[in-house]
């Protein structure tokens, strides 16, 4: 299929697919975290891209170099559309990083607010399943029998 696109988004997905590895996602206030390592970086304040209000801050970048000195900074910094990155780093979809970070998410039922919950939370809870007094019992008893052979060849 033929695709329509600027230079300057063929340009960025270039740059953003070579450079995935130092691929980061946007964390807290003014901080981000890398997809590779999970180590807490800013935008070096001399970079371009550099956000100056509160709102201007990209959900992806990618950086050419990375300087680590008290804090790690990413220099030379292009944002990214997670399209281009995802299937080169296949276990980036399982990362919340805003729950990681600690931040929650609000929840909506039909227009009304229902307030703030950690959404994953939430899901995890309906998912979990309780262990009956059956698969406690199986699992002490096949526990005290490893143990037993173990006793045994001791001897």
């Amino acid at each position: 299929p033929v695709v329509r696109a600027t230079r300057q988004s063929l340009v960025g997905r270039a740059i953003a697919e070579s450079l995935y590895m130092n691929a980061a996602r946007r964390g807290g206030k003014d901080t981000y975290e890398t997809l590779s390592e999970g180590r807490m970086v800013s935008i070096y304040p001399g970079s371009l891209i550099c956000p100056f209000g509160k709102d201007d801050w990209a959900e992806l970048v990618v950086c050419l170099e990375m300087v680590w000195t008290s804090t790690g900074q990413m220099r030379f910094v292009c944002t990214a559309n997670a399209k281009w990155i995802m299937d080169l780093l296949p276990k980036i979809n399982t990362v919340d990083i805003r729950r990681l970070c600690g931040d929650q998410i609000k929840i909506k039922k039909k227009g009304a607010d229902v307030g703030s919950a950690d959404l994953r939370a939430e899901q995890a809870a309906q998912k979990e399943v309780k262990k009956g007094d059956k698969d406690v019992s199986d699992a002490k008893a096949r526990f005290l029998e490893r143990k037993r052979q173990r006793e045994e060849r001791m001897k």
